[in-house]
């Protein structure tokens, strides 16, 4: 019976902690202010919107239909180059850094994708 306990004991530690190590980005201080839907295409790279980046400091972008590479250091992705992300694996991508989010460039893999943009500014 003790055994059991301390096994259980010990599951539900390593679920807290591994909820607890899910991405979590701090917004707190910051309202969402615009919204937009960005086509990413295989042909040419995307950027976001110029006027909503210039004035945002964090930035919530959801990866639908298709799998995207990027890069926010002002470089251009390319099919094998960026950090890729997999749209059917559900992953999001945070911004809070400024030169970050100026500077993300996109560009879709095997096909169009959309990217749902929420922009945040300071309060």
């Amino acid at each position: 019976m003790k055994k059991k306990l301390f096994i259980s004991f010990m599951l539900v530690l390593f679920l807290i902690g591994s909820v607890s190590a899910a991405q979590y980005v701090d917004v707190i201080g910051y309202t969402p202010f615009a919204f937009e839907r960005i086509t990413a295409t295989t042909a040419t790279v995307s950027r976001l919107n110029a006027t909503y980046r210039e004035s945002a400091g964090a930035v919530f972008i959801t990866v639908e239909t298709n799998n995207i590479r990027y890069r926010i250091d002002a470089g251009n992705p390319d099919a094998v180059n960026g950090h890729l992300v997999v749209a059917t694996s559900y992953q999001n991508i945070w911004l809070n850094d400024p030169y970050s989010i100026k500077n993300f460039r996109s560009i879709a893999i095997g096909g169009n994708s959309t990217l749902i943009v929420t922009y945040y500014r300071k309060n």
